[in-house]
């Protein structure tokens, strides 16, 4: 069962604490895990987002994060997430502690019937991530899994120009994905592996931009400058190529360590052409001097794609409110699907084929 409007409105009417429709009657929301994302949507949620206001946060580091003084505006700081589900005049909660937690989270918010927008993955395993998705479904709550990259107006026009046949039919997928600056290993600990972690969202846009499923994959990789890494057996560089059952084919490459700068490019080729995204200065400005040009590069994800968690989460308070209906949790569980399918490749140095759940 996906959700339709009329199904958004059936659980809108179950749900303990009504919600009105008007903009005058803010949604408040929660935020569990105060790490670079979580701080992010807590720090949008506070006067930019139309409609919403930040309700709660909760972080096991709440304490020192309150020494570093982030001017969070919520009235309920605490360091246990349980705390948060005993409040009753939350609406909505954002899921963005580390991935090894989000499934024991995401298995408690369901009780109380409030959206979850959980960013990815919602379990390390396919089979726990269906679990939650039938105990989403079931209950009738609404899941929105945080792919900004479909909300980045640069995609969102690449993906009109596929959709208006502009480049015939796409069939083949290559997207580069460096971070300028690696995460301390203790990051890398709880991320579920490179592809878990970064590549499974080139592999959502492979899925979105081509319209099919990916169905075989073969990845490798290798340590270059954090030998530490081998320790919790993860990467700092890797490549990921694949099938899809329409015959298209594609590429990933994934790096930590870029040094320049964060840099995300995509490129489809079709039939009749070709769409590339490749937004990779903040200012387009170039300074051209002797022997040398120069131009400014984005600094972190949270730079490059500020907008699009804008957009985002813009998207989940409507859904919040039962206006809209949310990014369904089975595309990121089939994104993820793919995700294992590569880390299983890096271990074993063999084609690994895609375990394509509902």
């Amino acid at each position: 069962m996906t959700f339709s409007s009329r199904r958004l409105f059936e659980v809108r009417e179950q749900w303990k604490r009504g919600i009105a429709s008007e903009m005058s009657v803010p949604v408040r929301i929660a935020v569990i895990g105060l790490g670079a994302m979580g701080r992010t949507h807590a720090e949008n949620l506070q006067g930019r987002i139309p409609g919403a206001v930040l309700g709660a946060v909760a972080d096991p580091h709440i304490e020192k994060i309150n020494a570093n003084c982030l001017g969070l505006s919520a009235k309920l700081r605490v360091d246990d997430y349980r705390y948060v589900l005993d409040q009753s005049d939350l609406d909505a909660v954002v899921v963005a502690s580390s991935s090894t937690s989000h499934g024991e989270l995401l298995k408690a918010l369901v009780k109380r019937r409030w959206p979850v927008f959980c960013e990815k993955p919602l379990a390390l395993t396919l089979e726990e991530s269906l679990e939650i998705h039938r105990l989403y479904e079931t209950a009738g709550v609404p899941l929105q899994m945080g792919f900004m990259r479909r909300f980045d107006p640069h995609y969102l026009k690449a993906k009109a120009v596929i959709d208006r046949g502009e480049i015939g039919t796409p069939y083949h997928f290559f997207s580069i994905s460096r971070d300028r600056m690696a995460p301390a290993l203790e990051i890398v600990k709880h991320s579920g592996g490179f592809f878990l972690d970064t590549g499974v969202h080139d592999i959502d846009l492979a899925r979105w931009f081509l319209g099919t499923e990916l169905t075989e994959v073969f990845a490798r990789g290798g340590v270059y400058n954090h030998p530490d890494y081998r320790t919790v057996q993860d990467v700092d560089h890797a490549h990921m190529s694949f099938k899809t059952v329409a015959g298209a084919m594609g590429l990933v490459e994934l790096s930590r360590d870029a040094v320049y700068g964060y840099e995300i490019r995509t490129e489809i080729l079709g039939t009749k052409g070709a769409v590339k995204i490749a937004a990779a200065s903040p200012s387009d400005t170039v300074v051209m001097v002797e022997s040398a040009i120069k131009r400014d590069t984005f600094s972190d994800y949270q730079e490059r794609f500020q907008t699009a968690y804008l957009n985002e989460m813009s998207a989940f308070v409507k859904v919040v409110r039962g206006e809209q209906v949310p990014l369904a949790s089975i595309d990121g569980i089939r994104a993820t699907s793919v995700a294992q399918a590569a880390q299983r490749s890096l271990a074993s140095g063999r084609n690994e084929m895609v375990d394509l759940p509902i």
